[in-house]
């Protein structure tokens, strides 16, 4: 089909499912008729850079960004392990985010900078179509102050959509702003907490707030009420609390509330006092999901607490009115290993909380205790010897971590093996034959992208990565295991490391590291932990660190170095290559 053939309309619908440096390679400059489509009918470019290649980045922001850069509707950046680096072109290549006229959306990940909050407070006033803001496992080291940050996101006009997940590498407790907003509808604060004050101003000063997603960690009162007549329009919540004090006081000011999601830790409500609450307060709730962690007074009665627990939900609210029904899991240990926790759960189970379905015991309300067995919401599963299956079904895994060697019992629960992207594996002595083991594993998973392997030097006597092949694998991640130059030298020849695009290792010799870099052809990024000892290159300083990177790295090659507290004789340090 000739492509030049179809009507404009379509064309311009058919380049929204492109990435921008696909969509110029392929038609620009074809003819004029596509490069009028590209440059002036073409409204809608969104820039992804969270796995852009360094290569396309510069080729983008170069070739196609003043060509466009009044037509891009999203924009998103990236210092993760895919781009480690990536926002040392920030300035370079955006030197004023003002120029980006239609932006709707804005978006940071992982991104580490010094400078750029003190720009972003003051250029995100000058979009005037900014309406989702996405700031997410940052560390912006600013001088501006949290509060000051706050403020001003809130006299953004038009934001609709906030999310608020890591500022400045640290867990602060939310500060509510002093101006009020207007349009913010969507607020996610879940790296930090708030007490119960602190929410009570943000509902005050965000009106039109509808969905909520937070975690409350006070011990206190809250000191002020909101007024009798104040109606929130707040639908949708979802909290993490850890609070040992009444809550009743709280609910009175939700009654729009359609979808509540609770996560309680060191405290508990049982069924009748839930009941109370949603009788009382929450007569729209539509959708209620809890999840509840608690500790039993006794560990030798801590059936008969589950009994009374679950008979607290057995009323005719919960199984005829609404059919909440509800799920215990729990161990039965020794109190002298660990003091037994329950855990229940709301069925269908809609969290993805994959620890709790590994205990040895259950029991639910539901008439039929098999029913929900499916836990399609978990997509993280941790399997070893101490997990138990039971008859529960798993068919939405994307990263499952193996501690001990596996047998086909587990595929009947985990089946959808086509979903299953990451595969995190402890390699030891438990495995007879481990590459044949290992490889019959690999085959089974066709679109695995990333491979962590943990290797423990006084145990691996085989170098399980060696002979390894799989076609879709462009990740590996051997954490606490040190590579010496031998074991470099295997890796490199190997099919795995040749496809390798994103690797996280330790080494000892700094001089390995240009071995990987030259002769790894699909390598972008390289994240490195410096294991010293009297046999390596000592550096003594993160000065003396930069300098050796500074000085022997190939120019194509970026890098960024931080101190890993826990451990003060190594370095860790990224490298964006390529």
């Amino acid at each position: 089909m000739n492509l030049e053939c179809l009507a404009n309309e379509i064309l311009l619908d058919l380049f929204e499912y492109f990435k921008i440096e696909d969509l110029f390679h392929t038609f620009y400059n074809v003819n004029y008729r596509f490069n009028i489509l590209l440059v002036k009918n073409f409204h809608s470019y969104h820039l992804d850079f969270q796995s852009v290649s360094k290569s396309n980045l510069h080729v983008i922001c170069t070739k196609y960004l003043p060509l466009i850069r009044n037509k891009i509707i999203s924009l998103r950046f990236s210092d993760d392990d895919n781009t480690p680096v990536q926002s040392k072109y920030i300035p370079i290549y955006f030197p004023s985010f003002a120029q980006l006229s239609h932006l709707r959306a804005l978006s940071f990940y992982c991104v580490n900078s010094s400078n750029l909050m003190e720009r972003l407070i003051i250029e995100w006033h000058q979009l005037p179509y900014l309406t989702n803001l996405s700031i997410i496992n940052c560390n912006f080291t600013t001088k501006t102050d949290f509060h000051t940050i706050i403020n001003s996101i809130w006299s953004l006009d038009h934001l609709v959509y906030c999310h608020l997940n890591g500022l400045d590498g640290t867990w602060p407790n939310f500060i509510a702003p002093d101006v009020t907003s207007l349009s913010i509808q969507y607020l996610f604060y879940e790296h930090g907490s708030m007490d119960w004050d602190v929410l009570l101003k943000l509902l005050k000063n965000t009106p039109y707030l509808r969905s909520l997603q937070t975690h409350i960690i006070d011990y206190s009162e809250p000191e002020k009420e909101l007024s009798s007549y104040t109606t929130l329009t707040l639908t949708r919540l979802n909290v993490y609390m850890r609070v040992t004090t009444n809550t009743l006081s709280f609910w009175k000011y939700l009654p729009n509330l359609s979808h509540l999601t609770v996560h309680m830790e060191q405290f508990y409500l049982d069924g009748n006092q839930w009941e109370y609450i949603i009788r009382t307060y929450l007569s729209k709730l539509k959708i209620f999901r809890l999840f509840m962690e608690l500790v039993p007074d006794d560990c030798n009665k801590i059936e008969e607490y589950v009994d009374r627990l679950l008979n607290s939900f057995r009323s005719s609210f919960w199984l005829e009115e609404h059919q909440w029904y509800v799920r215990c899991h729990w161990d039965e240990m020794p109190e002298s290993i660990r003091w037994p926790e329950i855990v229940l759960i709301t069925l269908p189970n809609l969290m993805n909380c994959p620890s709790i379905v590994g205990s040895s015991c259950y029991r639910s309300t539901c008439p039929d205790d098999n029913v929900y067995n499916s836990y399609d919401h978990v997509d993280f599963l941790q399997y070893s010897q101490f997990f138990h299956l039971h008859s529960f079904l798993f068919p939405n895994i994307r990263h499952l971590d193996l501690r001990n060697p596996v047998n086909d019992e587990l595929w009947t629960h985990v089946f959808n093996l086509q979903k299953l992207q990451i595969l995190t594996l402890y390699a030891n002595r438990q495995y007879d034959h481990p590459e044949n083991e290992l490889q019959l594993l690999l085959d089974r998973i066709p679109n695995l992208h990333t491979l962590k392997l943990r290797l423990y030097e006084d145990e691996i006597e085989y170098k399980p990565f060696s002979n390894l092949k799989h076609d879709s694998i462009w990740c590996l991640d051997f954490e606490h295991y040190t590579f010496n130059r031998e074991e470099c030298e295997i890796l490199i020849h190997s099919q795995l490391g040749q496809k390798c695009e994103v690797l996280m290792l330790s080494i000892k010799h700094l001089d390995d590291i240009l071995q990987l870099i030259n002769q790894l052809r699909n390598l972008r990024s390289l994240q490195i932990r410096l294991s010293q000892d009297n046999d390596s290159l000592l550096i003594s300083s993160e000065n003396e660190l930069n300098d050796w990177l500074t000085l022997y790295l190939p120019s194509i090659c970026d890098f960024r170095i931080y101190h890993d507290a826990m451990k003060f004789s190594s370095y860790s340090f990224y490298v964006w290559i390529r």
